[in-house]
């Protein structure tokens, strides 16, 4: 399974090395050289306050985050605590920013919450209300370095985590945007630390 996930981040990495088109949309302003739409692109976490192993980061999955009747919840989990890929790759709608299920589902994203995880739907229903527009990808201008795009919510860039959703052998490690430690018991605080989502691959 490891191997799979490599040879998906490996086909992803060969495009999107420059901005596909800029827009003006709300939830680019202010962003610089932006754009908010492209395909089958995978996301990173890189570490802001620690070394990391690679200059892109860990590997994110969406990972599973209960359900109900006629759908699944998920959100972005490391690939070491969530080993799956029943969502292989990203994309980015106007905005929305959407898992693609393996199996064909349509996935939709949810309003980014302060303090909370970064959320997703899937269902083969009707879903009631739209997909949020609130995601933008940031290119990176650095002469020196140009890395990776990276991506914002909110216009917010700088204020992503991963958390551990608790310390059992099966928890996950999942992206909080502004996390705080009055949560709810929704992860632990104090494993918390800041990454930057970094996007690899994709196409328009």
């Amino acid at each position: 399974m490891f191997s799979t996930l490599l040879s998906v981040f490996a086909a992803a990495s060969v495009a999107l090395a420059s901005p596909l088109a800029p827009r003006t949309g709300a939830w680019c302003s202010g962003l610089g050289i932006t754009y908010d739409t492209a395909s089958n692109f995978t996301l990173t976490a890189l570490n802001t306050t620690l070394p990391n192993a690679n200059s892109t980061g860990v590997p994110l999955v969406a990972g599973q985050n209960g359900a109900t009747d006629g759908a699944e919840f998920e959100v972005l989990s490391t690939w070491a605590t969530y080993p799956y890929l029943d969502f292989p790759t990203m994309s980015l709608n106007a905005g929305a920013l959407v898992p693609n299920s393996a199996n064909g589902v349509p996935s939709y994203d949810m309003a980014a919450v302060a303090g909370q995880p970064l959320q997703f739907f899937t269902t083969s229903e009707s879903p009631s209300g739209e997909a949020a527009q609130i995601y933008c990808a940031i290119v990176d201008t650095d002469p020196d370095f140009e890395g990776p795009p990276t991506l914002a919510v909110n216009g917010d860039a700088d204020n992503f985590a991963l958390c551990m959703n608790g310390d059992g052998p099966y928890a996950q490690n999942n992206v909080v945007w502004r996390p705080t430690s009055d949560n709810n018991g929704m992860y632990l605080y104090e494993t918390c630390y800041n990454v930057t989502l970094q996007i690899v691959g994709g196409n328009a």
